[in-house]
């Protein structure tokens, strides 16, 4: 995939370093030579451009792009100038905007941007889901009601199997899949704990010591479920 990251900040460089991780090619533009200059010899390509300006903005290859991201946070008036003249001349390529505020959204949806994201508010359900659910780890709201959670295999469960626990029938949650615990080695030779998914799992699979379970549910019946275990705070 061929990316186009508009502003290098926190977000648009742990973005682009993440996405060419992942083998992506990925261009990233910021009026900030330091941003820029950090950044030059990790991604495929780097330019020091303001992006409100429309002569230098049509110079990307924005025609040959897959995705551009608008990651300007601070200057609310860049970001909504450079998706305006994104969606003049992006034609059919797919345009991402980040929002810093519920304004900011609305502005940038009534553009016809359909895809906007808010990492800050994103972190900070997640953040707080985290402090509800005691024993969890990560998560991902769907909507109002669910979400995805990443919660730790209470000790009780440690030995049984799915069909044992009956988890769907007793807690009204469905089981995703189970991350086991893995100890590899950095590039240092210092031991590092890190945790994978086990496949597809069945009614004989069987709870280990250090294992992450994936829950789909409601909050409130992931957050009782973690209750009538004796986990919550």
């Amino acid at each position: 995939m061929k990316c186009i990251v508009i502003g290098l900040g926190n977000f648009g460089a742990a973005l682009s370093l993440r996405l060419m991780e992942e083998g992506h090619e990925v261009i990233g533009v910021d009026t900030n030579a330091t941003y820029v200059n950090h950044l030059q010899d990790k991604l495929t390509h780097t330019l020091v451009m303001d992006s409100t300006n429309e002569f230098a903005l049509t110079e990307l290859p924005l025609a040959d792009s897959d995705v551009v991201v608008v990651g300007i946070g601070e200057d609310v008036g860049a970001s909504v100038t450079t998706t305006a003249l994104l969606k003049k001349h992006c034609g059919k390529t797919r345009i991402i905007g980040r929002a810093i505020s519920p304004v900011h959204q609305t502005i940038l949806e009534a553009m016809g941007v359909t895809e906007v994201v808010n990492p800050e508010s994103d972190f900070a359900h997640q953040f707080a889901n985290r402090l509800m659910v005691s024993g969890s780890i990560k998560s991902f709201a769907l909507d109002d009601t669910y979400e995805i959670t990443e919660v730790e295999v209470p000790e009780s469960f440690i030995g049984k199997s799915i069909n044992e626990l009956k988890i769907i029938d007793t807690y009204k949650v469905s089981l995703v899949t189970v991350l086991g615990q893995k100890i590899s080695k950095n590039i240092l030779g210092h031991e590092v704990v890190n945790h994978q998914v086990t496949g597809v799992v069945h009614g004989g699979t069987i709870f280990k010591e250090n294992d992450r379970m994936v829950l789909f549910g409601s909050l409130k019946a992931i957050k009782k479920m973690m209750s009538d275990l004796n986990l919550d705070n």
